[in-house]
């Protein structure tokens, strides 16, 4: 587990990641399969090691998805962002993740809904991927000029030429990590009145995400270390919730 955060000129220490999460079955929108991280940050002069379990952290989330993925390893090298990706792949009318930041100590995220996003998966290792995300969060009248302009090109009016551009059109709050993320689960729902949860939900990913082996694999809300659960362990409006676990490296 390695990385480090920037958000503006404040520098952070990766202090937890809870690894990345792909969600089945697909969501019918572009064929997509849905991903989700959550990392903790403390100050760069602090030490991870010696920081107590429940001291104030800035939490880092994301939340994006992947139109048509059919094997985990294919997120190697693979652009989801707004800008031209400088090499790797990119899939068509993909966007990068959306963001939730939290600083210590504060329930509300900050400027959530206004991050523009860049997201690099970069090369493989056993299950871990190189990874960086940079971020951008124009202010007000950034974001307005930038609206403006959107309904000008939308109408098919003139845009201004570039030397009238101002210089302020990308000032805002910036942030960007650079790490590894580790694939850790597959959250699978499955009928909620299969008599074999975990099996229908290691068949499903092995058909819809190329998962060979399986690490722990349980019901939520059951019992994790027998793997026994209630008729009402898991259930949600979309059917029975299994955590399956990627096999250890």
């Amino acid at each position: 587990m390695s990385g480090c955060l920037q958000i503006n000129s404040q520098k952070w220490k990766l202090s937890g990641s809870e690894g990345l999460k792909l969600f089945l079955p697909r969501v019918r929108l572009d064929n997509s399969i849905y991903f989700q991280t959550d990392w903790s940050f403390v100050p760069p002069e602090d030490e991870v090691a010696t920081v107590p379990a429940d001291a104030p952290k800035l939490r880092l989330r994301l939340i994006g998805f992947v139109p048509g993925l059919r094997d985990w390893r294919e997120l190697e090298n693979l652009f989801l962002g707004y800008s031209e990706p400088i090499d790797g792949k990119e899939l068509p009318d993909t966007r990068g993740p959306d963001i939730w930041i939290w600083q210590p100590g504060i329930t509300d995220p900050l400027r959530f809904g206004h991050w523009e996003t860049d997201l690099k998966f970069g090369e493989r290792h056993g299950h871990e991927f190189d990874f960086t995300l940079e971020g951008l969060a124009r202010s007000e009248r950034a974001s307005k000029y930038r609206r403006e302009n959107a309904m000008k090109e939308f109408f098919g009016q003139p845009l201004p030429p570039e030397w009238e551009v101002p210089e302020w059109v990308n000032e805002g709050d910036t942030l960007s990590f650079e790490g590894r993320i580790e694939f850790r689960e597959i959250f699978c729902s499955v009928p909620i009145n299969s008599p074999q949860p975990l099996e229908w939900a290691r068949q499903l990913a092995r058909r819809e995400l190329a998962v060979e082996q399986f690490g722990h694999c349980r019901v939520n809300g059951g019992n994790y270390s027998t793997g026994e659960y209630n008729p009402k362990d898991g259930i949600s409006e979309t059917g029975r919730l299994v955590v399956l676990s990627a096999a250890a490296a």
